[in-house]
Formats: C-alpha cells, sequence, structure tokens
C-alpha cells in the first residue's frame, strides 16, 4: 500500500520574545517579567485557544536570562510552544534554520507558511486557520487580514483597520538547499517589495495591545463595544468586557474628538484610515508585487516639507 502523500504545507507561528538587537546589552530581568506578563495574558492564551488548525509555535528567546525566568517560559513551552534560546544578533535566519533543523525540506511538505505574532498581541480563535484556508501555491504571497482590535492601557477597545499588518503570513516553496526566508523577511508595512499582498476582508482576527514599552502607543481606530473581543477572542488580559450603552455613547463622542485632534497633528493617520476603508470595500482582493506611492507617503512627504509633524 503507497505511503500517503504529505500535506501540502506545514505552518510556523513565529514570535520574538526578547530578540537580541544589541549583542552587549542582554535584557533586564524587569522588562522580562513585565513583557512575560502580557505574554501570558494575550499571546500565549490566545495561541492556546486556536481551533481547527495545525502548526508549530516557535518563541525566540535570549538565553541570557536567569534560571528563573528560563525555567518560567520552560513550564509555559510544555504543550504550547517550542522556546529557541539564542543570543546571536536578530536576523530572520535564526528563524529559518530553526524550521530547516525540525523539518528538513527533503523529507517535509513542498510548502511552508509561516506567520507572525508579537509578544504582547493576540489572535482570534480561528485566525490559523483563517490564515490556511487562503493557502495557494504561489511562492512568496503574503495574507495579511486587515481588521483587527486595538485595547489600550484603561481596558477599552477600538476597531483597527491596517494595511499589511503586522500579523502577516508568507506562502513558500520549500528549497532543499536553502533554509526559508521567513514572513520576517519583509518589514511588515512594505511587504508588497517582496511579494503580492492577498487582503482578505474578515470579522476582527487580532488584537493589539497597546502599553507603557510598545512602540505603538496610540489607539488610532474607532471606539467600539468590547462585545467582538468577547465573542473572538480567548484572554486572560485585563479589559472592559462590558460597558453600559450610554457610557459606550459618550466614550465614542469623546474618542472622536481625540482622533480629530489626532488627524490634525499627524496626517498620516487620517490618510491611512482612508486608504484602509477603501481596500476594505472592495472585498478579499491581491495587491501585485511593487510599491507605487502611497497617499499616505505622498501626505507624510508633504508634512515634512512643511515642518508638520506626521
Amino acid at each position: 500500500m503507497p505511503s500517503p502523500a504529505p500535506p501540502a504545507f506545514e505552518h510556523y507561528l513565529l514570535t520574538r520574545f526578547s530578540a537580541v538587537f544589541s549583542a552587549d546589552v542582554p535584557a533586564q530581568e524587569e522588562w522580562l517579567r513585565y513583557r512575560l506578563g502580557f505574554f501570558v495574558d494575550a499571546c500565549w492564551s490566545s495561541v492556546r485557544s486556536q481551533q481547527g488548525a495545525d502548526f508549530t509555535w516557535l518563541v525566540l528567546f535570549d538565553d541570557r536570562c536567569s534560571d528563573d525566568f528560563r525555567a518560567d517560559v520552560e513550564a509555559l513551552a510544555e504543550g504550547t510552544f517550542t522556546p529557541v534560546w539564542s543570543h546571536e544578533r536578530w536576523t530572520p535566519s535564526i528563524f529559518g534554520r530553526a524550521i530547516a533543523e525540525r523539518s528538513p525540506a527533503d523529507s517535509a511538505s513542498p510548502w511552508l507558511l509561516t506567520t507572525r505574532l508579537d509578544s504582547d498581541d493576540a489572535i482570534a480563535r480561528d485566525f490559523m486557520a483563517g490564515a490556511q484556508g487562503e493557502f495557494a501555491p504561489m511562492d512568496g504571497l503574503f495574507v495579511d487580514f486587515p481588521r483587527g482590535i486595538q485595547i489600550d492601557r484603561s481596558g477599552a477597545t477600538y476597531l483597527y483597520d491596517q494595511l499589511s499588518s503586522p500579523f502577516l503570513t508568507l506562502v513558500e516553496r520549500r528549497r532543499a538547499e536553502t533554509p526559508p526566508r521567513t514572513v520576517y523577511a519583509a518589514r511588515h508595512a512594505r511587504a508588497r517589495e517582496w511579494g503580492p499582498l492577498r487582503e482578505v476582508s474578515a470579522p476582527p482576527m487580532w488584537v493589539q495591545v497597546i502599553h507603557g514599552t510598545n512602540l505603538l502607543n496610540m489607539t488610532v481606530g474607532a471606539r467600539i463595544s468590547p462585545r467582538v473581543v468577547n465573542e473572538r477572542f480567548d484572554l486572560e488580559l485585563v479589559y472592559e468586557r462590558d460597558v453600559p450603552t450610554w457610557d459606550l455613547l459618550r466614550q465614542k463622542a469623546v474618542h472622536r474628538v481625540r482622533l480629530v485632534r489626532l488627524w490634525v497633528r499627524h496626517p498620516g493617520e487620517l490618510t491611512k484610515l482612508v486608504e484602509a476603508k477603501y481596500w476594505r470595500v472592495r472585498g478579499t482582493h491581491v495587491r501585485p508585487q511593487g510599491m507605487s506611492p502611497s497617499l499616505t507617503e505622498a501626505v507624510k512627504a508633504r508634512a515634512g516639507r512643511l515642518g508638520w509633524r506626521r
């Protein structure tokens, strides 16, 4: 009886927890513990709740940490993710080699999917299954779910459409002679420089957590009820899970004023919103490889010439 054919693809979820960007400065214990709290409450809890998808989760850690911290990570990892311990300066090849070591190209599925997820963010229960459902045998294709949620430090929830979001998936053909490139080969905001981008019309598929050390510290979406978060995500994160109607209406009005002020100070945020809404009404589509100047880039360039904040 012939052996069954291997599945069309393997899928890896990739997360950088404490990637090394400065070889001489290891992460401090206080920072590691702070990040670990968000990792458990948002990222880890949401990945554990994934439904209808088979995948492997690799998480990168700086190995220059305390024994206690390493033991806590190994306990969290059991049955959920595989830690990749290294103090090598960050390059995407770290994940590429880790995947090649676990599934050599000559004995694995012909196609590979890699999805990026930041260690303080979260994904909906059907995110990984949804990404796999968009698979097409097209080397270099990026898959994106532009619609997500932001949760700020107060626990408020915001609907956010972001083109070429940080939650991309890359489809690539396995090659015996080289390790995979992985989704980290491209900066997410400029993924179309590397390949075509399939933007999928779907309900909110991810959560960005806005907190003190996050690179993105502005809530730029529209204030919404937390109902969609309650329905689509499993989070241990503390947020407002029930907001009375009149309170929500008041908060929406206040936030609209804040958004207008934000758009005046940062006009690029308004153009990003307009572009995201424009592409969303077109439904699921593939934007070809190649980066023509966007409206947002034009506005930012103009603002820079005039001395405005962008």
